[in-house]
């Protein structure tokens, strides 16, 4: 009966740690030249110098997406639109899952919330690229993007008290 509750006991501690809370994670990117996609909820804020952004939202009236400096506008579908050109300034929020995807040159943005994505820098060395740009996730010391397509989630642990 011991061995039993022993093993119990092993079996919770081990989902609670599988299931740590976590809290809003943060993404940094300076002077980019990546495509990158964050799927989240929580807020996005940015500019770049040329490109695309593609917003792709939950289809709810509380999603904020305020795009300036746009040359092109169009909208594939209901849920998404697609926003090109030079010296595009945006911000968006919303507390539903909304994903946005840049595909740019001198990629400035701050995203604060939970999700996932991923950053894929223009960067190579054959070509005599050798830097697109850095990043940051939840304050540690900013990187290189990388050349190739790297995962990433945004999150934090928890702090401690």
């Amino acid at each position: 009966m011991a061995a039993l509750a022993v093993l119990s006991l092993a079996v919770t501690a081990v989902a609670t740690a599988v299931r740590a809370p976590v809290e809003d994670g943060t993404l940094s990117v300076r002077d980019g030249r990546a495509t990158i996609q964050i799927r989240m909820k929580g807020g996005v804020i940015g500019r770049f110098a040329r490109g695309t952004l593609t917003v792709t939202d939950s289809l709810d009236e509380d999603t904020n997406i305020v795009v300036r400096g746009a040359d092109r506008t169009r909208s594939p579908n209901e849920r998404t639109t697609v926003y090109s050109g030079k010296n595009i300034r945006f911000r968006i929020t919303d507390d539903r899952r909304f994903v946005v995807k840049i595909n740019a040159s001198k990629i400035n943005l701050s995203a604060v919330g939970r999700g996932d994505g991923w950053l894929d820098g223009w960067g190579d060395p054959e070509d005599g690229i050798f830097f697109d740009g850095s990043y940051s996730r939840n304050g540690e010391e900013y990187q290189s993007i990388p050349d190739l397509r790297e995962s990433f989630e945004l999150a934090a642990s928890p702090s401690s008290p």
